[in-house]
């Protein structure tokens, strides 16, 4: 629990799964099958959500194709026809991944378009009003969570640090209930450290070797490959 009296157990009680269980060949992130996966291993859900150019709010991670889809372009100019028309594996709609975790695991959804009079914000809270789940919300981009602390007091809200935004950590809002930061960011002393006033989540495990070197110095941590490192 922070100091807000927020329960924040359901983040720090078992391990978090870095976009579900997946290797992208047989089994891509951020899909059905990849969370499938984790709900079995009963790991918490780390996923993305953003905007298509339709209003469909889906589950990805990049703003472009190249990576994962091997074609040009952005994802958040296409229609939810077009993407799907584009893509070589069903890409997920917010809506349908709710439907399948059906509070069966907590839910760490971060946020990533950057639209108008926070159209995501407000697209995401449509469906979680009614979601029974456990969930909390994290982003790069201090705007969402503002949007989130205004109107949703009640939920769990995190500010994600990476080598592009953690010198400018926000000195005026100071709001949000966790931190989740990259583990190359900080020495240890200082994560322990801000651990006195926040929960604090370190992302970029890839290795059963780091996760060892990190899992006593953060609150919990975000991993990929989780069937490797939690082999034991």
């Amino acid at each position: 629990m922070n100091k807000k009296g927020k329960n924040l157990d359901f983040l720090i009680d078992r391990p978090i799964a870095h976009r579900g269980i997946f290797d992208n060949k047989r089994i891509y992130e951020n899909t059905i099958s990849a969370f499938e996966r984790a709900i079995k291993l009963n790991y918490v859900i780390e996923l993305d959500v953003r905007m298509l150019a339709c209003g469909t709010v889906i589950v990805f991670h990049d703003d472009d194709m190249e990576r994962l889809l091997h074609v040009e372009g952005s994802v958040d100019k296409l229609s939810y026809d077009e993407l799907t028309y584009m893509a070589k594996y069903q890409i997920p709609t917010f809506e349908e991944v709710l439907k399948l975790v059906n509070g069966q695991v907590p839910l760490l959804i971060e946020t990533k378009s950057i639209t108008k009079r926070c159209t995501l914000e407000n697209k995401v809270n449509e469906y979680l009003k009614e979601y029974k789940g456990l969930y909390a919300i994290q982003s790069f981009n201090l705007k969402s969570i503002k949007w989130f602390y205004k109107n949703r007091k009640d939920v769990a809200i995190g500010y994600l640090m990476g080598k592009r935004n953690y010198k400018s950590e926000p000195i005026f809002f100071r709001k949000y209930d966790f931190l989740n930061v990259s583990v190359k960011l900080f020495a240890d002393k200082k994560v322990r450290k801000m651990r006195e006033d926040k929960v604090v989540l370190g992302w970029g495990i890839k290795t059963k070797e780091l996760f060892d070197l990190k899992k006593d110095v953060y609150d919990n941590l975000v991993c990929d490959n989780l069937l490797e490192i939690d082999a034991s």
